[in-house]
């Protein structure tokens, strides 16, 4: 039945796709397009949500637990596959390659932690989650010990993960269609908004399932159909793994090249001695600035007695060495151009780099690994899916469907990120600064400068050491980049928009349920009827939805920075509790406590103190306050164990407690 019903989708698809092809050959321009793709992706979404609205509680929070398992694995990888995954992944494996380098972490951390989540979820958590019949996970951890304590504890931390999460959805919603469609980002926002809330408001969970399965279809199809048309665009092959197998090997041939070529070794020599220049700078900060200061000065003072033109005058007096306070931004300034400066000399040409990363980014991968698998089994919006089946097997065997799902959008991604690795450099490198292809200037003019040339040795052509992917959002421009037809640029913005879209109405009926069902009915109401409690949640999850766009329009996320921030705090508070509670029969309520507790508040302080901000206010460097060099987005690597630390000796310690005041009371 469910295979009957994917062929007839993808039959609708393709036939939406074919007379979109004939607009195109109609001259119907490239925005258009786009907003028809984003227009119709969002109006179908709400259709879903119009059709399946409902006010009976069990169909709002569960579904009415009658998803088969199938079904369910579509809808949990649709949530699953976030902005992220579609957007800043493949970015990521362009700018990183797989393995990264000894300041980056490569893309293949990020796949293997997502997806062996998946795996830890069907062997310990999917099967009790079904059988607890708990509508969230607080719910399910508060029924198992009877305390109103750990529901909100559990309900802090849900809403935590959740809203990071949620924040980094919404940018990416808005960064999709602000980029495709012309609109501004903050209108994007809105407008994407506006189908979230129709879905998730009128018909909750049940809605939302629903639509997942349509949008996992979409994602599928939409990173198939862009795979193969970039295959078959740079290798004439729609074999996508062959073509990355063949560009693979081409970008071998560059890698030796970068190594032994005269242009290319002159290149990285005065990449290295403006790195040594700036390393000498910042050793004596002040005495530097201040040296520069009158170096600016005197040129001033020669630009004037030359009557050099207005212009130069200008800017050099607006320049930050003749402020006031241009100290602290000549050595940000200085700060950021070795940084960028330390990634190129180290950024990996074929997906493999020169010299194996030393030890302490080897440390912070295997971290971030382990902080992504454990996070992927400890998201609230993610587990709850488990609860939604019609039994405990179909729990379990959704998994199997998400990770194949996951599994194939992953080769889809990298497959893509390699071909297209090989398709700019091809494209650039040995080209004159002033014969850039075309593409180059459109990103210019449309305000998306994804690719920054700088001729570190001033010969006039392009190196490889020249090049620099500065976005993780360069996929949105490949058919630009490639030149091919804009339905491919249609097909992004749906499949993206899905990705989104799909992830944020699971966020945000997570963070309702818990405010609306665990913080206040279960704890000070719990015998209102059903009626009201749908009511009452989906007055707060449109105030929810508001208030994040509101937060998402000053543009406060980098996508992968603060998704992988949300699973440090999922896998700190949510994961030792739920592992304690389930497979662990000695651990008692203060354990359980204490556990959420501690992880949550070692992730937060962890990911708090590490902030840019703190640091400049505390006047330290930057990553003085790491601890083991661990980055704050694995912060999870602390969280983690603390909160197995400390649920288990207070467990102990409160046993020991219970069964000294039992004793007494005996005697």
């Amino acid at each position: 039945m469910i295979i009957k019903k994917a062929v007839a989708f993808l039959g609708l698809f393709m036939v939406i796709g074919i007379a979109l092809i004939g607009l195109d050959r109609l001259a119907l321009s490239r925005e258009s397009i786009n907003f028809l793709f984003l227009a119709v992706s969002i109006l179908g979404y709400a259709v879903v949500g119009l059709v399946c609205r409902t006010t009976n509680m069990d169909q709002y929070y569960v579904a009415d637990r009658s998803v088969s398992a199938g079904y369910n694995g579509l809808a949990t990888a649709a949530d699953w596959l976030s902005a992220a995954s579609v957007i800043g992944l493949t970015g990521l494996l362009l700018s990183n390659g797989f393995v990264g380098t000894e300041y980056e972490t490569g893309g293949l951390v990020y796949i293997m932690g997502w997806t062996g989540g998946f795996c830890l979820l069907a062997f310990w958590f999917a099967a009790p989650i079904r059988q607890s019949e708990a509508i969230t996970i607080p719910d399910f951890l508060a029924k198992r010990h009877d305390s109103h304590w750990v529901r909100w504890i559990a309900a802090i931390g849900t809403l935590a993960c959740s809203i990071v999460y949620l924040i980094a959805q919404i940018y990416g919603i808005g960064l999709v269609t602000s980029m495709l469609s012309g609109l501004t980002f903050e209108l994007g926002v809105l407008l994407a908004l506006g189908g979230v809330l129709l879905c998730s408001f009128l018909g909750g969970m049940r809605a939302v399932t629903w639509t997942q399965v349509i949008q996992a279809f979409v994602i599928v199809f939409s990173m198939l159909g862009l795979v193969m048309a970039v295959s078959w665009k740079t290798n004439g092959s729609l074999i996508f793994p062959l073509a990355a197998d063949q560009s693979l090997a081409h970008l071998e041939v560059l890698t030796q090249r970068h190594v032994t070529q005269e242009d290319e070794v002159s290149t990285r020599q005065f990449m290295m001695q403006r790195v040594e220049r700036l390393q000498s700078l910042l050793s004596h900060p002040v005495e530097s600035y201040e040296e520069e200061r009158r170096s600016a000065s005197i040129r001033l003072e020669f630009l004037r007695a030359i009557n050099a033109p207005l212009r130069d005058i200008h800017r050099l007096e607006n320049s930050p060495y003749l402020s006031k306070n241009g100290y602290a931004e000549v050595i940000r300034s200085w700060t950021e151009e070795l940084h960028i400066l330390e990634q190129q000399l180290n950024q990996p040409t074929a997906f493999t780099i020169l010299e194996p990363p030393r030890n302490s980014n080897l440390s912070h991968s295997i971290g971030l690994f382990f902080c992504l698998a454990l996070g992927t089994v400890s998201l609230p919006h993610l587990l709850i899916r488990s609860g939604t089946t019609v039994n405990s097997r179909a729990a379990r065997h959704s998994m199997v469907w998400t990770l194949l799902i996951v599994a194939f959008v992953y080769v889809c991604a990298s497959s893509m990120a390699v071909i297209m690795k090989d398709t700019l450099l091809t494209d650039l490198i040995g080209r004159s600064f002033s014969a850039l292809p075309s593409w180059m200037d459109q990103l210019r003019s449309s305000g998306r400068a994804l690719v920054q040339l700088t001729d570190w040795n001033n010969d006039g052509w392009v190196q490889l050491g020249d090049v620099r992917i500065i976005n993780d959002h360069l996929i949105l421009a490949i058919p630009e980049i490639l030149g091919i037809s804009p339905i491919f640029t249609g097909l992004i913005a749906a499949g993206a928009l899905a990705a989104a879209l799909s992830t944020a109405d699971g966020l945000l009926l997570t963070i309702s349920n818990a405010l609306v069902h665990d913080m206040y009915f279960q704890t000070f109401h719990p015998n209102t009827n059903s009626l009201r409690k749908v009511m009452v949640g989906k007055i707060v999850l449109m105030i929810v939805a508001l208030t994040v766009a509101w937060i998402t329009t000053h543009r406060p996320v980098d996508i992968l920075y603060w998704v992988a921030c949300a699973f440090s705090l999922a896998s700190s508070t949510i994961f030792p509790a739920l592992f304690l509670s389930v497979h662990w029969k000695r651990v008692t309520t203060s354990g359980l406590i204490a556990a959420m507790t501690c992880g949550m508040l070692a992730a937060v302080l962890y990911i708090g103190m590490n902030q840019p901000q703190v640091g400049k206010a505390l006047g330290l460097a930057p990553g003085e306050l790491r601890i083991w060099n661990i980055e704050p987005i694995a912060a999870g690597v602390l969280g983690v164990p603390i909160g197995f630390i400390f649920g288990i000796l207070i467990s102990y310690l409160s046993s020991f407690w219970n069964l000294g005041n039992k004793q007494a009371k005996a005697l």
